[in-house]
């Protein structure tokens, strides 16, 4: 049974493409002079290049890749002066100093999670999709009640760095390159395996910057993508052609640590951001406990067969933890959430064998089975009864015991 199953998985991954074109039509009344005027101008319209819409304007435009750029790029003289970072002058030293001792008076450092929520943020996007939260937008959303900015040693050493490109110095950021969870400057969540993902929480708070920016990147996207950062960050300058260090959150002791340069895009990766994430390799037990929030605020969804509302309207939906998993009474609806084609003889088969489960556990339990459920659960392992139930249950809100899944399912 769980190879039909991973059969069924592969088969439902396929994507329909359909394309329609325009339709140029006449009325019962036109003569044949219009008629010849018509087709003239239908043969010059098609001859004509066609004109691209912006790409903002178009559906489409929620696909685009993000253009990154680096996040601590200079900052205007507008924000310059409201950061009351304006008026330095001197040296380059000088001015660098100026910058430091700025930091001290208007940044806070804050070096635990449960003193702001967010602390890492800002280090850890901006390391995997490089500039989608910029210094621009940190010194603005990252303020305490007493006015200051708060943030860990990246935050220090992006701010210093988009103040000092203000002012014309050459500045770069290195890193400790040894990794949060082995350095112990910063919790790396107990759920995550070290160097990559992120937890879903963590994913509902960086949505509303890919909203920002039209980015439609689900959450099995980003979590494949993020990746563990270093342990410390700072500032340098150059300073008659010797680089300086400027670190407004020093390490208690420096001694014996070793710091490299940072590239401000090193840790992007486009292939593995953007490409679509085959249903394989959804994190299921993520995707389990980002369900528990379903549906998100303001996704409609659909109503499925069962009454149910705000369910995942498809797959893609269901994969972002919009809605959970909808219950279908009949083949074709199932198939079309599937995406199996008409002429799919091997994936209908396979997939009537499913319902031919649901119909012994519905008739046998007086419960219904969700088919796309039974699916998932089957794409993360071979699972113990309770592992089974659990995650069952997380996907669709229905009732499910042991007893039920080993005489009907298993």
């Amino acid at each position: 049974m769980t190879k039909l199953k991973h059969l069924i998985l592969l088969i439902c991954m396929a994507l329909i493409l359909s394309a329609c074109g325009p339709k140029a039509t006449t009325s019962p009344t036109t003569t044949i002079e219009e008629e010849e005027q018509l087709a003239t101008s239908v043969i010059e319209d098609t001859e004509e290049p066609q004109i691209t819409p912006d790409a903002d304007s178009t559906p489409e435009a929620a696909k685009k890749e993000f253009d990154v750029f680096d996040p601590s790029e200079a900052l205007s003289e507008e924000e310059i002066i409201q950061l009351g970072a304006d008026g330095f002058s001197g040296s380059d030293k000088e001015i660098a100093q100026a910058i430091l001792d700025w930091q001290g008076q208007y940044m806070q450092l804050n070096t635990e999670a449960d003193q702001q929520f967010d602390i890492s943020h800002p280090m850890r996007w901006n390391y995997f999709l490089p500039g989608i939260f910029p210094v621009k937008e940190m010194v603005q959303e990252r303020v305490l009640e007493n006015g200051k900015i708060y943030g860990i040693c990246y935050d220090y050493a992006a701010i210093f760095s988009a103040i000092a490109n203000y002012y014309g110095l050459e500045t770069r950021i290195t890193a400790h390159k040894v990794y949060v969870r082995e350095s112990g400057n910063i919790p790396w969540p107990n759920e995550l395996e070290a160097g990559t993902g992120l937890p879903p929480d963590e994913y509902e708070a960086l949505k509303p910057k890919l909203e920002k920016n039209n980015l439609s990147l689900s959450y099995a996207q980003v979590n494949r993508a993020a990746k563990e950062t270093f342990g410390h960050y700072r500032a340098e300058v150059n300073i008659d052609g010797e680089w300086m260090a400027f670190d407004g959150a020093p390490l208690r002791s420096n001694a014996g640590i070793v710091f490299q340069v940072m590239d401000w895009d090193e840790g992007y990766d486009a292939d593995l951001l953007y490409a679509e994430v085959p249903f394989s390799d959804v994190d299921i037990p993520a995707l389990a406990e980002l369900l528990a929030s379903a549906p998100q605020p303001g996704y409609e969804g659909i109503t499925d067969d069962a009454g149910n509302e705000h369910r995942a309207a498809n797959l893609e939906d269901l994969r972002a933890g919009k809605g959970l998993v909808p219950y279908f009474q009949d083949l074709e609806d199932m198939a079309a959430f599937l995406q199996i084609q008409e002429d799919d003889e091997n994936g209908l088969m396979n997939l009537s064998e499913l319902f031919e489960i649901k119909g012994e556990y519905e008739a046998g339990t007086g419960n219904l089975f969700y088919v796309i459920a039974d699916m998932l659960v089957y794409t993360y392992d071979m699972l113990d009864p309770a592992d089974y139930v659990y995650l069952y249950i997380s996907f669709t809100g229905a009732e499910m015991t042991e007893a039920g899944f080993l005489e009907y399912i298993q």
